[in-house]
């Protein structure tokens, strides 16, 4: 079996495969896919008989972790031919992108799984809850009577908007998160085409001519919001879009809000809080050394990581209480100082480990000077 990686004008070749394995895309959303999101994303396969049977594709996200932006891959498309199934391609498919970026120091990846089961062998474990849930659309001036100046102009966005979307988002998220996409003028050109595939489009909120929320949104059966993203008070809005959306007073799906949601608490019919994206941690001293110490230390710890071989060993993390430093060391096989790639990648996401994870109380006392990028904003979702 061999994993080749496709030249950009071979990506179209992929796009039957995709039609077979994920036949409810719709034809606008491929059309849109494979103009945009094929133009500058990675693509594996494995052929057999003259054809694609099996591929992966990685799709390219600048990310923030605290104040480090790093080029990360977001991994979709993960698809085998049916009759070509339970030959091992997809674990292959996987090793190889896997091998590929960490050799260029991103330090994770991540993906929204079909099924945890078929990611969890590979080391890829939940690092983010999206919350949300069903929103009564409501055209009062003020759901809760407690903010009446509340008065929103909804509207939708164009590509000249599109700058300041970035612009705002980047100011919310750096205030609130420590880990999520950068938004760039061209993340919302790119989210802008997306939605409108999908029947939908960008909407805008803004408060005496200030712009003081976003949202995407896009119709199949119903409408649907997606992240929709507000300054902290501003939360009557949102039912105030469900409804200029809606056109009435109808409970639609809201995900990946960052709200407080107490002040509109009337206004929303059921609450969720799932976990649906899983990462793995790839080149630990660019991912280490983006996180912040709560102390200074010195302390090693060794990895095992069944994919990668260069995690596997002993890493010594420094710290001056201001920055992380890592440097590698000679393995000792001191079975207190070791734990597995899952393992790590759950705690320095802020997340419980695994019960059959054995971890040395002195290990877990030290991982614990530092702070985790626990606070996780990701919300992509192609």
């Amino acid at each position: 079996m061999e994993v080749r990686i496709l030249q950009r004008e071979e990506h179209g070749r992929t796009r039957e495969l995709w039609e077979r394995v994920f036949a409810e895309d719709t034809k606008e959303f491929l059309d849109y896919y494979y103009t945009v999101k094929t133009s500058d994303n990675e693509i594996y396969v494995i052929e057999q008989e003259d054809q694609i049977c099996s591929m992966i594709q990685l799709n390219p996200y600048p990310m923030r972790i605290n104040d480090s932006e790093f080029l990360t891959h977001y991994i979709i498309a993960v698809a085998t031919e049916e009759r070509f199934r339970k030959r091992g391609f997809m674990g292959a498919l996987l090793r190889t992108s896997l091998k590929a970026m960490y050799d260029r120091k991103e330090p994770f990846t991540f993906l929204m799984p079909a099924s945890e089961s078929i990611y969890r062998p590979y080391d890829f474990r939940y690092i983010y809850r999206q919350r949300g849930g069903k929103v009564y659309g409501s055209e009062e001036r003020s759901v809760s009577r407690k903010f009446p100046e509340n008065v929103y102009e909804i509207q939708e966005a164009s590509e000249k908007d599109c700058r300041r979307l970035a612009e705002f988002a980047k100011e919310i998220l750096r205030e609130q998160y420590q880990v999520a996409a950068v938004r760039t003028e061209q993340y919302y050109r790119m989210m802008l085409a997306e939605q409108k595939s999908e029947h939908g489009g960008i909407g805008v909120i803004e408060k005496n001519g200030k712009l003081v929320g976003s949202f995407f949104f896009a119709r199949e059966e119903s409408y649907e919001i997606r992240e929709p993203l507000l300054r902290k008070g501003e939360e009557e809005a949102l039912p105030q879009a469900v409804f200029w959306l809606t056109k009435g007073e109808d409970a639609i799906f809201c995900d990946g809000w960052n709200l407080d949601v107490q002040t509109i608490k009337k206004s929303v019919a059921e609450e969720r809080n799932r976990p649906i994206i899983m990462a793995r941690l790839l080149y630990l001293p660019a991912f280490f050394e983006s996180l912040h110490p709560r102390t200074t230390f010195a302390f090693s710890v060794e990895v095992t990581d069944p994919i990668l071989e260069g995690n596997n060993g002993r890493f010594l993390l420094e710290s001056d209480g201001t920055k992380i430093s890592v440097s590698r060391t000679a393995k000792e096989h001191d079975a207190d100082r070791r734990i597995s790639i899952a393992g790590l990648t759950q705690i320095l996401f802020g997340w419980e480990t695994d019960e059959e994870e054995e971890l040395s109380e002195a290990l877990r006392k030290d991982l614990e000077k530092i702070e985790p990028a626990g606070s996780i904003f990701l919300n992509e979702i192609v």
